[in-house]
């Protein structure tokens, strides 16, 4: 009768010891398989901020002036080398036009983005990867606000106004001077290319070199000029653009990834990892 109390105990403790030696596996199998714990739809979703400088080229425009530009943006990862981006951007163009005169233009613009993560493409998935460089093209739309408002310290306008006196083109001279154009709209198409910096698992900073092509000929605030023979001449341009270069932050919800390393980054991280415990354990046998 002891005989079998003392099986039926060593048996009861033999399987608790199981199931203590078993958990920590199954919390490691949750970790590197998180789709069973983590929402689908927040894996490989990330948001970033970004600001930076944007300067404006186009015609008629003798010199392009910096302006600032801060953005958002949504981003999910599609596929391992591939994420698709949805960004919102707002700044200021300003330039200095034939004459001397200077405009002003507020914008707002909105662009979907594909972007491909080329050494994850070329080389394999690395989900530690301490620099990803990247590039992307992408389209949507952008509203702004052209405004030509000359400061009168910087341009004679009387002596602007009696030229176009003289040719008989001063109501045309008025409209240049003072031109309000208000709230337009446009299409555009949008490069752009990048490196990410991983501060850690969940956090990236960026510095990104964007380029905007509006199909407009007005975010200058004109689409033509005045001759000195008083006729109203028709720019030749067809779009305006844009240069961005920006420093970013961007945060993963998750520290984990939805796709799996490629094979040789793990067998990589396998051996670092084995050298510091290397390393680690000498230094404890010397104590």
């Amino acid at each position: 009768m002891k005989a079998h109390l003392l099986f039926r105990m060593l048996r009861k403790i033999f399987v608790c010891l199981t199931l203590l030696t078993l958990l920590p596996n199954v919390s490691e199998a949750q970790y590197n398989n998180p789709r069973g714990r983590i929402p689908k739809q927040l894996l490989g979703l990330s948001v970033g901020a970004r600001a930076g400088a944007t300067v404006y080229f186009g015609d008629l425009v003798d010199a392009g002036r910096a302006r600032w530009t801060v953005g958002a943006f949504v981003e999910k990862s599609v596929i391992s080398w591939l994420d698709v981006r949805g960004q919102i951007d707002a700044g200021q163009v300003h330039g200095a036009q034939e004459e001397g005169l200077e405009f002003k233009s507020f914008f707002a613009d909105v662009n979907i983005f594909a972007r491909v993560r080329f050494l994850d493409l070329i080389q394999g998935y690395d989900d530690a990867r301490l620099f990803c460089p990247y590039f992307g093209l992408g389209a949507g739309g952008m509203l702004f606000n052209c405004k030509k408002n000359p400061d009168e310290s910087k341009i004679d306008v009387e002596a602007y106004m009696s030229k176009a006196t003289a040719g008989g083109w001063e109501d045309l001279a008025e409209k240049w001077l003072y031109y309000d154009g208000g709230m337009k709209g446009a299409a555009d198409a949008v490069g752009l290319v990048g490196v990410r910096y991983s501060l850690s698992s969940k956090l990236w900073l960026s510095f990104e070199v964007q380029g905007n092509m509006v199909f407009s000929d007005e975010l200058d605030a004109h689409s033509g000029y005045p001759d000195n023979n008083g006729t109203w001449v028709e720019s030749d341009g067809k779009y305006d653009c844009l240069w961005t270069t920006s420093f970013g932050v961007q945060y993963r919800f998750y520290d984990v990834s939805k796709y799996t390393s490629s094979s040789k980054y793990s067998r990589k991280n396998y051996l670092k990892t084995r050298r510091i415990y290397e390393r680690n354990a000498k230094r404890m046998r010397r104590r």
